[in-house]
């Protein structure tokens, strides 16, 4: 299913940590379980490969549910706050965790990331056969 959502000034966490990410509003109906996905992002009239976070963030403390959105191999891209995004979370990666230190968080990112980039590959792959 598709969401369609604004974008919002986040805690700027993701942009330390190496993984910056796009912010959203809680969009009605959202109804998912929480954790990472591997999604489609359309941002204006172009779509990116992304991974989807929506939950708390334990790590630091944060029980109020998010949604962030990492794009991958996007290395620059500058969102306004408010603009609209579109975005469909395609497979679900794993669910919240809690990690003791950010350094294991952004192991676990890094992975989190690699796995979606196979989940796209393979994706890729079937559609061209």
């Amino acid at each position: 299913m598709r969401y369609k959502s604004v974008t919002i000034k986040g805690a700027g966490r993701g942009k330390t940590l190496g993984f910056p990410t796009i912010n959203l509003a809680l969009p009605e109906s959202f109804d998912i379980e929480q954790g990472i996905y591997a999604a489609i992002v359309s941002i204006g009239r172009t779509e990116h490969k992304g991974a989807l976070y929506f939950g708390p963030i334990p790590t630091f403390g944060d029980k109020t549910f998010h949604i962030e959105i990492y794009l991958i191999d996007v290395p620059d891209i500058t969102v306004e706050e408010g603009e609209p995004v579109i975005f469909e979370p395609a497979v679900f990666i794993r669910g919240v965790e809690h990690f003791d230190d950010p350094q294991e968080l952004v192991a676990q990112m890094t992975q989190d990331v690699l796995d979606i980039r196979d989940v796209f590959d393979t994706y890729d792959k079937e559609n061209k056969e």
